[in-house]
């Protein structure tokens, strides 16, 4: 994963515009103190950056406690120099910041330090969502082998019967192998055979049936092919192209999805790409970003609701080009809305899913299944060494006080080889 970083820009962080560009690491930028929480709080971002020298007064350090207790999702990252050390180590102590770089700087261990912080972030989010499952699954336990609510309610559930319900959903749930298996029962316990003992007679029904679901199965089983293409690839996109390429597959994937917008008389509101971008290039392989254009405009359509309008919207920021996928955020079973902030990390692993629904209506057109597609985007792009993030924004284009699911794709943008 790419990390994306906020930088406090002054004379003082030239350099470090200089090297996030070099590293092709995305980032945003504000110019004023007061600007930093309200575009923390608009956007998702994995390091605040600034230097030392423009936080100097007690009034800014205040703030920037603020930051740190309303934001723990972001680390803080300080630029110091060698006339700042009581000021760096006041805040490492305080815990203010995360960790500080010393100028000069030197690109790779600049590298290395976004890395290594990007590492302990995941790691802290993973640790504070495993302890809340641990404590889930304990109440669950005391629950289980409380004998007075057994005999009381009836209980009869057990841990493993949540392993079978997550088999179930990946693998049996709606058409495709447990559907067929059924089919094929009713085939045989409903053929006929003819007086000569040769024949067997299918009703044309039972036939239709299992045709049906022959095909869905053969669907299933070519998405598991195409998964293991692109888990066993580990090759960096090398190739590139200008972005309106990408353009191109937007609407083609778009006209394929048709019929899974009539489903619900959804539609898609595409924008253009920035004339900034134009000239520029990504990292472009097209069967690849395909698979990733397809999972999330079909994520999008199957997590919204009847007329839902699903945005796409392209913009150039910095050093890369941004496509986000806005579609609105309904509630949960659990009672939380879209993406709870604590599961943004994890939409991205392997059978991680918020919903234990599945809605067999866009079976057809899944290339990915079993809870790989989201993981399987995020393998694809960072072969193309792009950054993804799913969160919940404010709805600030719609007539409504509510919440969308963005999606956020970030591709390095570099130049046209003349």
């Amino acid at each position: 994963m790419i990390p994306h970083s906020l930088l406090f820009e002054s004379e003082n962080t030239k350099q470090v515009t200089e090297l996030l560009e070099e590293i092709n690491y995305t980032f945003e930028r504000v110019n004023q103190f007061e600007e930093i929480a309200k575009t923390l709080e608009d956007g998702k971002f994995h390091f605040l950056i600034f230097h030392v020298a423009d936080i100097t007064n007690d009034d800014d350090q205040k703030k920037l406690t603020e930051l740190t207790k309303h934001f723990p999702q972001t680390l803080i990252l300080i630029i110091t120099d060698k006339t700042k050390w009581d000021i760096t180590a006041s805040l490492l102590k305080q815990h203010m910041v995360y960790d500080f770089i010393q100028t000069p700087i030197e690109t790779n261990h600049f590298q290395f330090t976004l890395d290594r912080s990007l590492q302990y972030l995941l790691t802290k989010l993973k640790s504070q969502f495993i302890n809340e499952a641990e404590n889930h699954l304990y109440k669950r336990m005391v629950e289980i082998f409380d004998w007075k609510k057994s005999l009381s309610h009836k209980e009869n559930e057990n841990i493993a019967s949540d392993i079978i319900h997550q088999m179930n959903i990946n693998l049996f749930q709606g058409s495709g192998i447990g559907t067929l298996m059924s089919v094929v029962s009713i085939l045989i316990s409903k053929g006929k055979l003819d007086e000569e003992g040769k024949n067997y007679f299918i009703p044309k029904a039972i036939m239709d049936l299992l045709s049906e679901n022959y095909d869905a199965a053969k669907s299933m089983f070519d998405s598991m092919s195409i998964s293991q293409s692109v888990i066993d690839d580990e090759t960096i996109v090398e190739n590139k192209e200008p972005p309106q390429k990408l353009l191109s597959i937007i609407n083609r994937e778009m006209e394929i999805l048709n019929e899974a917008l009539e489903i619900k008389s959804q539609k898609f509101n595409l924008s253009q790409i920035p004339t900034s971008a134009v000239d520029k290039k990504i990292r472009f392989d097209e069967t690849k970003l395909s698979y990733v254009i397809r999972e999330i405009l079909l994520n999008a359509i199957k997590y919204s609701k009847e007329k839902d309008i699903i945005y796409l919207i392209f913009f150039h920021k910095e050093n890369f080009l941004e496509l986000k996928v806005i579609n609105p955020a309904y509630q949960n079973n659990d009672g939380t809305n879209g993406i709870p902030e604590k599961f943004e990390s994890f939409v991205f692993e392997p059978f991680f899913r918020i919903s234990s629904v599945v809605d067999d209506s866009y079976a057809k057109f899944e290339q990915f299944r079993f809870g790989l597609g989201l993981p399987l985007v995020k393998k694809i792009l960072d072969q193309h060494q792009s950054n993804v993030q799913i969160y919940n924004i404010e709805n600030n284009f719609r007539n409504e006080s509510t919440k969308d699911i963005c999606l956020t794709i970030r591709f390095p943008l570099f130049e046209e080889e003349k």
